[in-house]
């Protein structure tokens, strides 16, 4: 079987057996919108979702003993752009030994929020969270925090950071990967495998093993997942070019990502889109639409209780 039937048949299981009975249904009514996903600074809205997608799916926000005073406040000066205050608090948190705190202060140095973008820091904060794994963990909260920075911390073994003294180490974030994304299906772990798979980085070279990988992390919304299908389709490597299904994944990839995290993402979606037709943009915006009707993107999550 080639690589585009296979893609295209993991495309049947989850939706298209039913895309031409609602295409002509789906062309009159959908209303497109560029919106992207509403903006939440809670505790998980950074975190990856390692839980299958379903459509009532919600996570449960983080409201549990070890959010002491000081992390609420960190937390919402955090989530009203006060950086400087945050910090300040989180590491108040972080010197008790709490684990949220130190999960927060490795994303803020990883982007460089309030402070200078320092790799080698996140990362030091990463592996004081990821010290704390127990397959046997209890406290599902805490266990997200903890597959979080391991998965960070793959992603740095993965493509190494020379600014930070990181040594590339493409056969260990594999292995993380691969131990993360079948013990949690975590969708950030498939990703890269699907990535690592098809380059035959760390692993031996797998195109179709790829796809399924990346197809995998799709059907849970992983927006560089949807986007590097799109990118895929679009160059018709690997798979038969389509345009049509380019625009579509770029299409959920943008309703699934984080401006703040994936800008990219939203600069080639309007990109791709400028460049067909108007009857292959709206193929597929229907096609995106069934697609989101059956895996829909987490939009508009409300920030748990202060």
């Amino acid at each position: 079987m080639s690589n585009t039937r296979a893609v295209e048949a993991l495309e049947r299981d989850g939706t298209w057996a039913v895309v031409r009975l609602l295409l002509a249904a789906i062309l009159v009514s959908v209303g497109f919108t560029a919106s992207a996903r509403a903006a939440d600074d809670g505790p998980l809205a950074e975190f990856y979702s390692y839980l299958p997608a379903a459509p009532e799916l919600r996570l449960p926000e983080i409201s549990i003993p070890f959010w002491t005073d000081d992390l609420k406040k960190a937390k919402r000066a955090y989530r009203n752009g006060n950086y400087d205050r945050a910090i300040k608090l989180f590491r108040r948190s972080s010197d008790d030994g709490n684990i949220v705190a130190d999960w927060y202060l490795g994303h803020m140095y990883r982007q460089g929020r309030g402070v200078p973008r320092d790799d080698a820091t996140a990362y030091s904060y990463y592996n004081r969270v990821a010290d704390h794994y127990d397959p046997d963990e209890d406290d599902q909260n805490r266990l997200r925090i903890i597959v979080d920075s391991m998965i960070r911390i793959a992603d740095y073994q993965r493509t190494g950071a020379a600014n930070a003294g990181i040594k590339a180490d493409p056969q260990a974030a594999a292995r993380s990967y691969m131990k993360i994304a079948t013990a949690y299906g975590h969708p950030a772990a498939q990703y890269a495998l699907g990535v690592m798979s098809i380059k035959g980085q760390g692993m031996k070279k797998n195109p179709q093993q790829g796809l399924k990988w990346l197809m995998a992390s799709a059907r849970k919304r992983h927006a560089p997942a949807e986007a590097y299908l799109g990118e895929l389709y679009w160059e018709g490597k690997l798979v038969r070019g389509d345009r049509t299904r380019a625009v579509m994944w770029y299409i959920l990839a943008r309703q699934s990502a984080r401006p703040e995290e994936n800008p990219e993402i939203f600069d080639r979606a309007l990109q791709l889109e400028s460049n067909v037709g108007q009857d292959e943009r709206i193929e597929a915006e229907a096609r995106a639409k069934v697609w989101d009707d059956q895996y829909p993107a987490k939009r508009g999550r409300s920030a748990s209780n202060d």
